[in-house]
């Protein structure tokens, strides 16, 4: 799951912590091993901003673990997007491998619109056609549930 202003709402502050202590890094030098600004760092660590994607699996790669350990996944099926900040591609990345516009990967992830060829669209994700569908789908169903819920309140 992610947050509206596109951070992962998976990521575990007190993980990245454990690790980056495990490892004997100080913040400064984690952001530096990770190309972020010590800022980023600290704001992740401390809980008070989620970090986008990019930002985790710059983390991960730093602290030498998968991107899992800082962001667990959910236990349903992921969504696009979700897979999206998985690889760190922002919308724009995945819209130029793809020779797409990134308001129409927009409303793809957002479930508006579905692909007619998951094959050109699944490697930007990272995933085979099959698995692209399902986490199509998975974020359609996602957003109609924010709808209903919308609806009823």
């Amino acid at each position: 799951m992610t947050t509206r202003s596109g951070g992962m709402a998976a990521f575990r502050p007190e993980r990245m912590r454990e690790h980056r202590q495990r490892a004997g890094l100080s913040l400064e030098q984690l952001a530096l091993l990770a190309g972020i600004s010590p800022e980023t760092a600290r704001k992740a660590e401390s809980g008070r901003r989620r970090p986008t994607g990019r930002v985790v699996v710059a983390l991960a790669g730093a602290l030498g673990v998968g991107v899992e350990e800082l962001a667990p996944r959910a236990a349903g099926p992921a969504t696009l997007k979700q897979l999206r900040q998985r690889t760190g591609r922002t919308q724009r990345q995945v819209a130029e491998a793809i020779g797409m516009s990134a308001q129409m990967v927009s409303r793809v992830e957002a479930g508006a619109y579905r692909a007619s060829d998951p094959a050109r669209w699944a490697p930007a994700y990272g995933v085979t056609p099959e698995q692209w569908l399902g986490a199509w789908q998975a974020g359609r169903d996602e957003r109609c549930r924010d709808i209903q819920g919308a609806r009823k309140a």
